[in-house]
């Protein structure tokens, strides 16, 4: 037996188990082979799923793969058809959710009814439809946010011109609970160190005082932004995607020919605008959800659509108020039009790591499409297209080890 969605029904399917009627009579018994007309009926009672003989293993898998294509064919609507990588990333994705449904023994699928909705709280915002701009919401965010002070510690030290290892190290080790992240950081697979980093010390001398500097900046901002309204987005899937681009964005800017830790931090950052519209525009941004999920388009299109701005932008206009490097502003800013921006091909990094993240979180269940990029792009990094495949190949391990460290 297994759960079939009713819109992956086919004629010929046996039920497993009785449809109940209106009136809770029996409307269709088990081992009924089913008919279109049988099928329509049961979409038009509003049934969501149905219980259906299993054939065979062979004839069984094949059900599935017809499935998988059908759920994850959409997430890839805004991709360049023609381009051979993101070709491949529909390959990586379509195998890892059969691969997820076979292992657990579930396969079961979200409907499309599923992806299009969202279950909800009547929410206040904060500013009426048209009044808050993201100048308006981020001077109210920081009357709220209590920023740290190893943050704004950091902030000098990354530019201060004689800042030394000893500095950083000082500052770090003002603050506990970032020392412990820090070093779970470096000591993770996205670095692989021959021995045990077991200070700061040591992390500074390997990674650098612009790279710990950077990476602790990152590290500080999450515990900022913990109260998104859960009913919107969960916070453990908003974060996992961020740290998935983070890590995405470090080792494509390696392959490419930069220093990764920066853009570590940018990837964990590159959404924070995000959730300053969860948290000051719930019901604006409901909105922008079902505006997006219902036509499978990208959440930046449904922003600009339904907001007249994206997160992108907004990330930009607090990421200045905190006075953060002008390159992380940026690359923040740009991550999804690298070709507007002053840092084309380091925004660039950011923009596939984000369309890597969400292919990498579709067979977990992830609700949004791709945004998709220009094949031009991605030409700019001129890294092989195999390598980019080996680097989400790899990277399970890596988000699950980084995300329980960080989180």
């Amino acid at each position: 037996m297994k759960k079939v969605c009713t819109e992956h029904l086919i004629p010929g399917m046996v039920l497993s188990r009785d449809i109940p009627g209106v009136d809770q009579s029996v409307y269709l018994a088990k081992g009924t082979r089913l008919s279109i007309e049988d099928i329509q009926v049961i979409m038009d009672l509003a049934i969501s799923s149905v219980s259906i003989v299993s054939g065979d293993k062979e004839n069984d898998l094949k059900d599935l793969a017809r499935r998988c294509e059908e759920y994850v064919r959409p997430f890839f609507y805004y991709v360049n058809p023609g381009s051979s990588f993101f070709n491949g990333l529909y390959v990586k994705s379509l195998n890892a959710s059969m691969d997820r449904l076979v292992k657990e023994n579930a396969w079961i699928l979200p409907c499309e009814q599923e992806l299009r909705a969202t279950a909800h709280q009547s929410r206040r915002d904060l500013f009426f439809h048209g009044e808050g701009g993201p100048e308006d919401i981020v001077s109210h965010e920081m009357e709220l946010i209590s920023v740290p002070d190893t943050y704004f510690k950091l902030q000098e030290i990354l530019k201060a011109p004689d800042t030394s290892a000893a500095h950083v190290a000082e500052v770090v080790r003002l603050d506990v609970n970032l020392v412990a992240k820090l070093l779970r950081l470096v000591n993770s697979s996205i670095y692989s160190f021959p021995t045990k980093v077991e200070s700061v010390e040591r992390a500074v001398a390997i990674i650098g005082v612009e790279g710990v500097s950077s990476l602790a900046l990152g590290i500080t901002a999450i515990p900022m932004f913990k109260d998104i309204p859960p009913d919107l987005m969960d916070v453990r899937t908003f974060w996992n995607h961020s740290i998935s681009c983070a890590i995405f964005s470090k080792s494509i800017a390696q392959a490419a020919g930069f220093e990764g830790e920066q853009f570590f931090t940018v990837g964990l950052l590159h959404d924070v605008g995000r959730l300053l519209l969860l948290k000051n525009l719930p019901q604006a941004y409901l909105q922008v959800l079902l505006y997006s999920r219902g036509s499978f388009i990208p959440l930046m299109e449904a922003e600009n659509v339904i907001l007249g701005y994206s997160h992108a932008h907004l990330g930009k206009t607090l990421l200045k108020k905190w006075d953060c490097p002008e390159k992380l502003i940026t690359l923040v800013g740009a991550h999804h039009s690298p070709e507007e921006g002053s840092n084309s091909k380091e925004a660039a990094i950011i923009q596939l790591a984000d369309n890597m993240a969400h292919a990498f979180a579709i067979s977990n269940g992830w609700s949004y499409v791709m945004p998709g990029m220009s094949e031009e792009n991605i030409n700019l990094l001129n890294v092989k297209e195999s390598v980019l495949l080996d680097l989400f190949d790899r990277h399970g391990q890596a988000l699950h080890e980084i995300s329980r460290s960080l989180v």
